[in-house]
């Protein structure tokens, strides 16, 4: 090109990954074309479903006594997109808000699909404020398309993303919160885990329940996760029977010795279909044992 042309260089268009396609195609077949079939009354009974405000109390030996009573609220799998839009969106933010909580968590799967929607999801989740911080993971659906964009939207909205790293929430000798980027493996966590560069943690956030193994064995107190849905198809009696029965830890509450796990059904879906598994926004409040 001459010197004094007028003509810009184009922009290269950004690659997407195999996995998002196949994600997209998966999509348009069991999401966007059934509810096409049935006039959009598919889309519309699974977002009038309310969403759950569950407060659970826990206590461990191992969480600080500076921390004592502190009440989080969890928020997961927000599949902004098709599924989840901006009305439902607000009502999602709107719910946390109103419970006041000291730390808010928001664990993974922040997009459905598209990193591009991602402007419109984190103007509302900028409304989002607590004393110790906001703060947010990745999941996989964060993945499908340019995570830096989802990461660096969620900082300039004023969340704390953290990737593999510990932070202190509250000054210098605050909460000890880690937090770890999607991996699908135990070894996986364990080893992103070990990223974070501290010996444990108060608080572990991670999208696959899965980190519970290492959090264990750090003795870290509490582990915020959630990716599974619940299993969006579960038995009214047993909701661990579901449709990931497959995974372990799939659903609600568990411990081992000191440590808690609390996987949320969270307030999105990829599937327009929840059974005994309704949307939910978690409270936890921990104590000291």
């Amino acid at each position: 090109m001459s010197e004094g042309s007028s003509k810009s260089t184009p922009k290269p268009k950004r690659s997407r990954s195999l996995s998002y396609h196949t994600a997209n195609v998966r999509n348009a077949i069991v999401t966007k074309f059934p509810d096409v079939l049935l006039g959009g009354r598919l889309r519309a009974r699974h977002v009038a479903q309310p969403i759950e405000l569950n407060e659970y109390a826990l206590a461990s030996a191992h969480w600080p006594r500076a921390f004592d009573g502190v009440r989080i609220a969890h928020v997961s799998d927000i599949h902004f997109g098709h599924l989840l839009g901006p009305e439902r969106l607000v009502q999602a933010v709107d719910a946390v808000r109103a419970v006041k909580p000291d730390l808010i968590a928001i664990t993974g799967d922040l997009v459905d699909l598209s990193a591009h929607e991602s402007p419109l999801l984190f103007e509302q989740l900028s409304l989002l404020k607590a004393p110790l911080g906001v703060f947010v993971v990745l999941g996989n659906h964060d993945h499908l398309d340019h995570p830096r964009t989802i990461v660096r939207g969620a900082r300039d909205a004023g969340l704390i993303p953290l990737v593999d790293e510990s932070v202190r929430a509250g000054g210098r000798d605050g909460l000890l919160v880690a937090g770890i980027d999607w991996s699908k493996s135990i070894p996986g966590c364990i080893a992103r885990l070990r990223r974070c560069g501290m010996a444990r943690a108060d608080l572990l956030l991670a999208h696959n329940p899965k980190a519970f193994v290492g959090a264990v064995d750090r003795e870290i107190p509490l582990t915020l996760s959630g990716h599974t849905h619940g299993g969006q198809v579960a038995r009214r009696t047993n909701r661990r029977h579901n449709l990931v029965f497959t995974h372990r830890l799939n659903a609600g509450h568990y411990h081992q010795g000191e440590s808690h796990l609390y996987v949320t059904n969270g307030v999105g879906a990829w599937f327009p279909l929840r059974v005994n598994c309704p949307p939910e926004v978690a409270v936890v409040e921990m104590c000291t044992r």
